[in-house]
């Protein structure tokens, strides 16, 4: 913004013309008309302005007896640039009759009043704009060419006193609580869930009484049944030349003798303890009894709490030893078999060193839904299910092995696999009782020798409906089967 630092007559120059010679002036008929127009203009004018004072005070009674609003609070900004124009045409008007013979010595007989008035207006609101319209300071030294504030009165953006803020601070505001996502942990903080509250205990049930037996040509549900080896895949003898897999023999290392199916409120291990076992002859080098516990879970999985214990159902499949094992079965699959049970370890190659791992690493389980076509898939699920089907995989990590008197235990803990496989085991539980599952385990070749891979056991589960089954009481351990 400008601002005036000379002297006051020189704040606005008005450029004036030199005194014509006498001989030049207008003849005393011209001068009279000039003047009677002159004054005809400025008597138009002053009844303009009585007429704009009066709507104005007319608006201000108005203002005055409505109750107006907060943005309304003041004058309307319209309305009070019509009093200023009208304050600035008095004063044009009082100048003009002032300097009346100035103005008349340098315009000839077509003068017009009018026009002058204007561009004297014109010079003054143009000053007006530079200096910012601020009445006081500087501009008092301008010759009083605003002597009265021809601005409109802006609002202030202050608020009214009185009158209290709409909005808060963010200080102010009332913090809300914070709400963390919390899962308790099966059994603590809830009540226990319907399916376990109407379920009697069982307390040292005797083992394999719990499911029934049946024959696999009758195709039932809910039972077990038989089933060959030799209809699953394994490892042929020259599986690391040509990558191919072939039909197991046709024999086994233990054969299955019964199924039962547990809930459990938190997961069982090592179930045997809570079992009573059949009394069987152990005087061979291997254990007479094989007892695979399947801890299936119930709850939902989740990605970030990592829970592994809680509501589930153990599946508890019994198997006995072939008479005939140490006649059928390979030698060097009898040592392999020796060295699970007896928990040794092997050295196994690596970068940038060598690692001993233990060889209970190596037990690998077979799985594949026998009646997947009948099944009630989406094209997803069927894409998956043909994809997955009969693949094996390692039990490690997720897997303890307990080894009795007469009998070796191995537990499968599916409550510790990922989240991936957990969300399909928890999809596939609900469809458990339409599937016929084909369970088998063996030990992996890792060399030439230990080819071809042989058949530890194998069962056969039809349409199990664990909601059928009750709970097993945990308060009569054996003392003969250690921990």
């Amino acid at each position: 913004m400008g601002s005036c630092s000379s002297r006051p007559a020189g704040c606005v120059t008005i450029r004036r013309h030199h005194k014509p010679p006498s001989s030049s002036l207008s003849s005393p008929d011209t001068t009279a008309d000039v003047r009677h127009r002159r004054r005809r203009i400025i008597g138009r004018r002053r009844s303009k302005k009585k007429k704009r004072v009066s709507s104005l005070k007319s608006i201000e009674e108005s203002a005055g007896r409505s109750e107006r609003s907060e943005e309304e609070a003041w004058f309307d900004s319209n309305n009070l640039s019509v009093a200023a124009e009208s304050d600035c045409e008095e004063e044009e008007g009082g100048e003009e009759e002032e300097e009346d013979e100035e103005f008349h010595s340098v315009r000839n007989d077509n003068f017009d009043a009018a026009s002058v008035s204007t561009s004297k207006s014109s010079v003054k609101n143009a000053q007006s704009a530079e200096d910012g319209g601020d009445g006081d300071g500087v501009l008092d030294g301008c010759g009083g060419i605003l002597p009265n504030n021809c601005l409109p009165f802006l609002p202030s953006p202050l608020p009214a006193p009185g009158t209290e803020k709409r909005g808060s601070s963010a200080t102010e505001k009332k913090k809300a609580p914070l709400k963390i996502s919390f899962k308790w942990r099966s059994g603590e903080g809830h009540a226990t869930p319907p399916l376990f509250a109407m379920k009697a205990f069982l307390e040292r049930p005797l083992a394999g009484t719990q499911v029934p037996l049946c024959p696999l040509e009758k195709k039932m549900m809910d039972c077990w049944s038989q089933i060959d080896p030799s209809t699953f895949k394994i490892r042929g003898p020259n599986y690391f030349r040509d990558k191919k897999k072939e039909f197991a023999p046709n024999y086994a290392a233990y054969y299955p003798f019964g199924v039962d199916v547990f809930l459990c409120r938190r997961k069982v291990d090592h179930i045997t303890r809570f079992l009573d076992l059949p009394t069987v002859n152990s005087s061979k080098k291997f254990p007479p009894i094989l007892v695979v516990n399947i801890q299936v879970p119930l709850y939902p999985a989740t990605i970030f709490q990592n829970e592994t214990d809680g509501e589930g159902m153990s599946i508890v499949l019994y198997f006995k030893l072939s008479e005939s094992c140490t006649k059928e079965l390979p030698s060097n699959f009898q040592e392999n078999l020796r060295r699970l049970v007896d928990d040794e370890v092997e050295r196994v190659k690596g970068f940038p060193m060598d690692a001993i791992v233990p060889f209970r690493e190596r037990l690998k389980i077979l799985g594949r839904v026998a009646n997947m076509e009948d099944l009630p898939l989406n094209a997803p699920e069927r894409k998956l299910m043909h994809t997955y089907n009969e693949k094996p995989v390692l039990s490690r990590p997720q897997h303890e092995f307990y080894l009795g008197e007469n009998y070796f235990e191995i537990d499968v803990d599916m409550h510790r696999f990922s989240y991936i496989s957990r969300k399909g085991c928890e999809t596939f539980v609900d469809r458990l009782k339409l599937c016929v599952l084909d369970i088998g385990l063996t030990i992996q070749g890792n060399k030439s020798e230990e080819l071809p891979e042989q058949i530890l056991c194998c069962v056969r589960l039809n349409g199990i409906d664990h909601t059928r089954y009750h709970q097993l009481g945990l308060h009569s351990a054996s003392p003969e089967h250690g921990v």
